[in-house]
């Protein structure tokens, strides 16, 4: 210690130590306006919210998946047709469409030129 040259006083400059800590906090934490960040924030998470409310869900999409999963019951034999009469609102509009579906020729059949007395 003894070889170390020795210093003479030293004195900070005037003020030094009041305007130290904002100088450091500063540096630290540098002050940036983001207030705009979170307005924006605010207003995409209503926007979202909103459109998820008021937008109208494609319900048709749910209903052709419920149909084709209906229809694999049906073809795996696990449903029988009376059990989906059974299930459902309205038996006859159902049972129509599987007449129509399993039986097309029957529209022939039934048109106007059959039903129609033959004049002889």
């Amino acid at each position: 210690m003894e070889k170390l040259p020795k210093f003479s006083e030293m004195n900070a400059p005037e003020g030094y130590f009041e305007t130290l800590p904002d100088q450091i906090l500063q540096k630290v934490h540098p002050q940036n306006d983001w207030g705009w960040v979170k307005w924006a924030a605010v207003f995409l998470l209503f926007l979202t919210v909103g459109i998820y409310t008021f937008y109208p869900a494609n319900e048709t999409s749910e209903w052709i998946a419920l149909e084709d999963e209906v229809n694999l019951y049906i073809d795996a034999n696990y449903w029988s047709a009376e059990d989906v009469l059974s299930m459902s609102d309205q038996p006859d509009l159902v049972l129509d469409e599987i007449i129509e579906e399993e039986i097309p020729f029957l529209e022939e059949i039934f048109t106007d030129e059959y039903l129609t007395p033959t004049e002889q």
